[in-house]
């Protein structure tokens, strides 16, 4: 069901300063620069026997310019208002390639749930996403994913034979996810999707029995990169932090109370979604 409008291995001894040292450390092999760190200040962690959960977040990559050096954006700042404690994946464009980083962001998301952390919440931008979901589908530590404008093989003019392959290559990935509960958003004028995702995938996940969050072309946030600022954040911050939780919800799930914001109708055969109870 869709949404096309915004209603939408360290021990579990370890202690919280060793969480933040060992996150501070370069990860091994292709990955080497790889680097765990807190979203925010390290002191602001509440660890993981009383935050909420973690939320991991994994940046775009870019051949143009250094995507480990942009900014959080501003919508994991609500899970940190809420009680989780928030962290990225900075990875240097040089070393980033799908395999490793999704090993070494699945390798990340056990050893947070092994400290103690409740929930574990994986979000990511465009090639983050992709890694993301990845990560998902290796291990069973992933309680979410967020995925926000998913990409992985360039854009309508950089690559413009194969970069359908961000839509065929998102469908394999929705289909090896293990247990995760999974929010896609797809944007409208981002010039690296190939268009009509947003059905597919949906018949993927509800295949899979998995609960699903699916927002097509909101209003307002063109462009591949509208996750990113305060407009989005305004609009499905809340909604994001509810999705993330641990609750009994499965199946198609909403972003109750944005309906005003609404686009028009979608066509006839493409139904709204049920209520939520409660990259480059």
């Amino acid at each position: 069901m869709l949404l096309r409008s915004p209603r939408i291995l360290l021990v579990a001894s370890l202690s919280l300063a060793a969480i933040v040292a060992a996150a501070a450390l370069p990860l091994g092999g292709a990955a080497a620069q790889t680097r765990l760190v807190p979203a925010e200040a390290a002191a602001s962690l509440l660890g993981g026997g009383q935050a909420r959960g973690a939320v991991i977040w994994s940046h775009g990559r870019s051949l143009q310019k250094e995507c480990s050096l942009v900014p959080t954006p501003d919508y994991i700042g609500a899970f940190r208002a809420a009680g989780w404690d928030t962290f990225r994946l900075n990875r240097p464009s040089i070393t980033d390639t799908l395999s490793e980083s999704a090993g070494a962001l699945a390798g990340e998301a056990e050893t947070l749930k092994h400290s103690g952390y409740r929930r574990v919440v994986l979000a990511g931008q465009s090639f983050g996403a992709f890694i993301s979901l990845i990560a998902a589908g290796r291990s069973d530590a992933v309680d979410a994913v967020i995925a926000t404008a998913p990409a992985a093989y360039g854009s309508a003019q950089s690559n413009p034979a194969g970069y359908g392959l961000n839509a065929t290559r998102l469908y394999d990935l929705l289909g090896a996810v293990r247990r995760a509960r999974v929010a896609l958003f797809f944007f409208e004028a981002d010039i690296f999707d190939p268009g009509g995702r947003a059905a597919i995938a949906d018949g993927v996940l509800r295949a899979r029995g998995l609960a699903r969050l699916i927002v097509d072309r909101p209003a307002g946030l063109p462009t591949h990169w509208a996750s990113i600022g305060t407009p989005f954040a305004a609009q499905f911050a809340q909604c994001l932090v509810a999705f993330a939780a641990d609750d009994p919800a499965r199946g198609a799930l909403d972003c109750p109370g944005l309906a005003a914001l609404a686009q028009p109708p979608r066509p006839p055969g493409l139904s709204r979604l049920a209520s939520l109870p409660s990259g480059h």
